[in-house]
């Protein structure tokens, strides 16, 4: 009977904790980038967890978000619970841009790199194409200010 009581209490503790709802939203730190001759302030996607929440449920997305991977190998991404048209530029080891390609809201479909990337780009749609970046083009991190600018 006593086993059954903690099987019942451990069950109803767990249930009680997935009722309480999300956990806080993870926290993004921005850094400045060049691109090309566009200078951008983007979100850091660093952490798994980072990585994983991307820019899901976030509609309008009007900035970007660099994601930098742990290793450089071949990733995928896909747009689930991701309701904004996003452009997507993979990045090789040495800082260059792979390919970019154009993500749908919602497409689940994955969309791997052409080969091994240290992370990818992901603006608005459009975002490249508008300022003539394309593969081949260089991204250069510049931190917490503008690039040129003096570091705090």
């Amino acid at each position: 009977m006593s086993r059954a009581l903690l099987l019942l209490t451990l069950l109803c503790s767990s249930a009680c904790q997935a009722q309480q709802g999300p956990s806080a939203p993870l926290r993004f730190d921005k850094e400045w980038l060049q691109v090309g001759s566009q200078q951008i302030e983007v979100e850091l996607a660093i952490s798994p967890e980072q990585r994983a929440q991307g820019l899901m449920d976030r509609p309008n997305v009007q900035t970007g978000m660099l994601f930098i991977g742990d290793a450089v190998r071949p990733m995928a991404f896909w747009m689930h619970n991701t309701p904004s048209a996003l452009d997507l530029a993979y990045i090789k080891a040495d800082w260059t841009i792979e390919q970019v390609i154009a993500l749908e809201p919602f497409d689940q479909t994955s969309r791997p790199s052409a080969g091994p990337v240290l992370g990818a780009l992901e603006m608005p749609l459009g975002w490249f194409k508008a300022h003539g970046i394309q593969a081949g083009d260089r991204i250069q991190r510049c931190g917490k200010t503008a690039c040129g600018q003096a570091q705090d």
